[in-house]
């Protein structure tokens, strides 16, 4: 008979697999979105346990969600997320991959610190998801974050809207409530753990916007003259007009939830 400790591991494994599998069937995920939501999942799921696996699902379940709402309009106006929306491995481990150390370090060490980190990149990521699918449906022109009396097309990287940070704020709210709901951070106020993910949720947002402004590279399609922040556009290599070359959508999110991160974990350290 299978040890207690190696049957809870498989049965963790297996919640997350399930999920995983529910979210490619609803074409949410790709092939490679599916193996790095597992890796991601996993980690998370042994360090933290349920509580933080329903943290990261939420952020899954929020940024899926508002991606799909009013898809064809944002497809209409060419600022859709490719393939559906469906996420790959590089925004998973984007998104995902700093949640998944944070979880790894829970295991080893534990304390409150590391969950109080998870929950402040959970924010920025769902945070910054958020803002971004609804600033795409703002009916005015997003403003550059760092010059705001210049405006840019609906998508661009830097580009900020008063709706879209309507976004950041419910988002990082509800990371926060969940997390309070779960008793993810111990002895700690509900409303004080609402205000750290509210805290790291708009840090992490705005770092995205000011790194996506100021150092994302943006390039333009040799074949259709698009501008695009992409790599390839139209089956060819695109040409590099600002940025750095290898600072992509991925790396700023990356960035963004280093951010709210640190930013949670010091309003945390004030009020503690």
């Amino acid at each position: 008979m299978l040890p207690a400790d190696l049957l809870l591991a498989l049965g963790e494994l297996l919640i997350v697999i399930v999920f995983a599998l529910v979210a490619i069937r609803a074409k949410a995920l790709d092939r490679g979105g599916f193996l790095a939501s597992v890796a991601v999942g996993y980690a998370v799921f042994l360090g933290g346990g349920w509580q933080w696996f329903l943290i990261i699902a939420s952020f899954f379940i929020l940024g899926v969600g508002f991606t799909w709402f009013k898809y064809e309009y944002k497809k209409s106006i060419g600022s859709a997320q490719e393939k559906g929306g469906a996420r790959n491995w590089p925004n998973i481990v984007a998104n995902g991959g700093l949640a998944a150390v944070f979880g790894l370090t829970e295991l080893v060490f534990g304390g409150s610190v590391f969950a109080v980190l998870f929950v402040g990149a959970m924010s920025a990521a769902a945070s910054d998801t958020v803002a971004t699918e609804l600033g795409l449906l703002s009916k005015s022109d997003p403003r550059l974050i760092t010059h705001p009396s210049v405006r840019v097309s609906p998508g661009m990287s830097g580009g900020v809207t008063a709706l879209g940070f309507l976004g950041t704020l419910l988002a990082s709210a509800a990371i926060g409530t969940v997390a309070t709901l779960v008793g993810v951070v111990g002895g700690a106020f509900p409303a004080e753990i609402v205000l750290v993910a509210i805290t790291g949720g708009a840090v992490g947002s705005v770092a995205d916007s000011v790194v996506g402004a100021t150092l994302q590279r943006k390039a333009v399609c040799v074949v259709c003259g698009k501008p695009t922040e992409h790599f390839m556009h139209c089956n060819e290599q695109t040409r590099r007009q600002s940025g750095l070359s290898r600072i992509d959508n991925n790396i700023v999110n990356l960035i963004a939830t280093i951010a709210g991160a640190a930013a949670s974990l010091t309003l945390f350290a004030l009020l503690f």
